[in-house]
């Protein structure tokens, strides 16, 4: 059964004070107890005191001490008990024991210790006994007095603590209760503010108090979180807006040419122009559609890095043969430098195939005819360096930090009829970050570009 954090909190409260207030009862009757304990210790030594002076100040002979023990107690004694015996375990005082109990409770053993209360006839005792030694006589001394008025004390006491429980259990239950709710209130303003919170106020943030503590740290989390969600908001929206676009001007353009083509008959080379400039448009779709579900499969974490050991310099190699037809095209002369042996690397193969193949393409798309496009490969410690480089026209500084931005486009291309998406270098760094690596660039505006990555090297045994 699921209990409300208030509830619990309540409880939690209640216990602890009612545990405190049972805890501070219970401290408060011992020690009362143990203080009025000590005070008729303290009242029965110092009687037992007087005795030894009085003893002290009379003359050694037993009768005569006997004597005056009798003529100076006697009448003093009124609830008291006294008794004196000597080493030889004959007495020098005994009062009369029906007068504060009967039967007379023994007397303990151990010399200075109090027993504790003992019933008789209706009275409440506190003996003490002590061994004092006067003029070198040893004499047994035992008292006892009324523990009355200390009993009614602690009845009294006890009574009003019992009273008092109930109080104690209320107050308990309110602090609780209101403890709770003081603790919980800022929560409830922070859940309030949240449910305010909606696709269409993202950029709202909560207030985060100055205190420092779990709830500001609270308030900074659910700030961070708003942060991330607004900027994955924003994503989807300039994805949607801009996949939009790419992919309404590729459609409008295929619409007009076939509804242009259906219009009137038309010649065999006019079909073949037109269905070429259809195949463009299409191969240009296709491509961005792709890179917009690859981009999408790598954004819900679907898609798999399995890094085995593999041949780059098979796999530049290949890439080369893949691109020649394209820069020959274009007249751009393509060449590769590297390693003739082979260069082992932790990697992904189809990862690494689709990151050479976008910077190839975007080399080639960015350099004029005639210009040149270059592969390379380098052992440099115990990675092996790629690097990408053409003579194209470059990209503007202020557009670096951007290039690998989605649909990003630092300057479009005048000498290719197919247009970039601007998603391509988004995904060569997303392949990057997933081989543990990063993509560097180096560029100056009408000298070229070069891209660099490096790859962990593996040496089989």
């Amino acid at each position: 059964m699921n209990v409300a954090i208030r509830l619990r909190l309540t409880l939690l409260y209640f216990s602890f004070f009612a545990l405190a207030g049972v805890l501070l009862s219970l401290a408060s009757w011992l020690l009362l107890e143990r203080s009025l304990t000590a005070l008729m210790l303290h009242e029965l030594d110092e009687r037992i005191d007087d005795i030894q002076a009085f003893l002290a100040g009379r003359p050694a002979d037993t009768d005569i001490r006997r004597a005056e023990l009798l003529r100076e107690y006697r009448l003093k004694d009124e609830g008291k008990w006294l008794q004196i015996i000597d080493d030889h375990s004959a007495w020098l005082y005994f009062s009369d024991r029906a007068r504060v109990a009967d039967p007379f409770p023994p007397f303990p053993i151990s010399p200075a210790k109090l027993r504790p209360f003992v019933p008789a006839r209706g009275h409440l005792l506190r003996t003490l006994t002590r061994d004092l030694a006067v003029e070198g006589q040893l004499y047994h001394v035992s008292m006892a007095i009324s523990a009355d008025r200390s009993a009614a004390i602690l009845a009294h006491f006890r009574r009003d603590l019992w009273l008092l429980v109930p109080l104690v259990i209320i107050s308990a239950a309110m602090a609780g209760h209101f403890l709770s709710r003081k603790a919980l209130d800022p929560v409830q303003s922070i859940v309030a503010e949240v449910r305010r919170i909606n696709d269409r106020n993202l950029s709202t943030r909560l207030a985060v108090s100055s205190a420092n503590d779990e709830l500001s740290l609270l308030s900074l989390t659910l700030n961070e979180m708003l942060e991330r969600i607004d900027s994955a908001f924003r994503s989807v929206r300039v994805l949607t807006g801009n996949a939009s676009h790419e992919l309404r001007t590729p459609l409008s353009l295929i619409r007009t040419r076939l509804e242009i083509a259906l219009c009137f008959p038309r010649t065999v080379e006019y079909y073949k122009t037109a269905l070429e400039e259809l195949l463009t448009e299409t191969i240009h779709m296709s491509a961005l559609v792709e890179n917009l579900l690859a981009l999408a499969r790598y954004d819900a974490g679907a898609a798999r890095t399995e890094l085995l050991p593999v041949d780059l310099s098979t796999l530049l190699r290949k890439a080369v043969r893949e691109w020649v037809a394209t820069a020959e095209r274009l007249s751009l002369n393509l060449q590769f430098e590297g390693e003739k042996e082979p260069l082992w690397v932790l990697a992904d193969v189809d990862l690494v195939e689709r990151m050479l193949r976008i910077l190839v393409d975007n080399a080639c798309r960015y350099t004029p005819p005639g210009g040149w496009v270059r592969l390379e490969s380098k052992v440099c410690q115990d990675r092996v360096v790629v690097a990408v480089e053409d003579s194209g026209v470059g990209i503007a500084e202020q557009d670096l930090p951007r290039i690998f931005e989605r649909f990003f486009r630092a300057h479009e291309p005048q000498h290719l009829e197919q247009r970039g998406s601007g998603l391509g270098l988004a995904l060569a760094r997303w392949i990057a970050d997933q081989h543990k690596t990063s993509i560097t660039v180096r560029s100056t505006v009408g000298s070229g570009s070069r891209f660099e990555f490096s790859l962990p090297q593996f040496r089989p045994d």
